[in-house]
């Protein structure tokens, strides 16, 4: 398994990943040509901000994790937020997600960040027994608001 940053031409395999998220969270998720280009170039031109990583198993890509490190007044550290976590349905249960983890809260470490955070929705009972596998413990709630394009 080799984690690494996510590149250009990982894109087709993030398109891949996110329609598989998309798919198992009944989630109606399009991809406009050029939209994951742009989203890219954006995150690529602020590595202080973004970290983003993908799991390799034998040249393809199978996982990938997105975090967001961000300044708080509360944690002057700052804060870094998973914003996804996705493994290939047909990767899965072989410790990919955890790998990725491990490497995001490394890097986490390595920037400074006083916590990592990662919220899902209140009836991914699946995902959140995955992240308190990981250490994760339910210390607030996370509320969202989502707008219409």
């Amino acid at each position: 398994m080799n984690i690494r940053i996510l590149a250009a031409d990982d894109l087709p395999s993030v398109n891949r990943l996110i329609q598989q998220l998309a798919a198992a969270t009944g989630t109606d998720v399009s991809i406009r040509p050029g939209q994951l280009e742009r989203i890219f170039e954006r995150m690529a031109a602020h590595p202080d901000l973004y970290l983003n990583l993908v799991a390799e198993q034998a040249g393809d890509v199978v996982g990938m994790i997105s975090v967001v490190c961000y300044q708080t007044w509360f944690h002057p550290g700052g804060t870094a937020l998973i914003n996804e976590l996705i493994v290939d349905e047909q990767a899965r249960n072989q410790g990919i997600g955890k790998q990725l983890i491990d490497a995001a809260i490394e890097e986490a470490h390595k920037r400074g960040m006083d916590e990592l955070e990662v919220g899902t929705k209140g009836d991914n009972l699946g995902a959140q027994r995955f992240y308190r596998r990981c250490g994760f413990d339910q210390s607030y709630v996370l509320l969202g608001m989502e707008f219409e394009p």
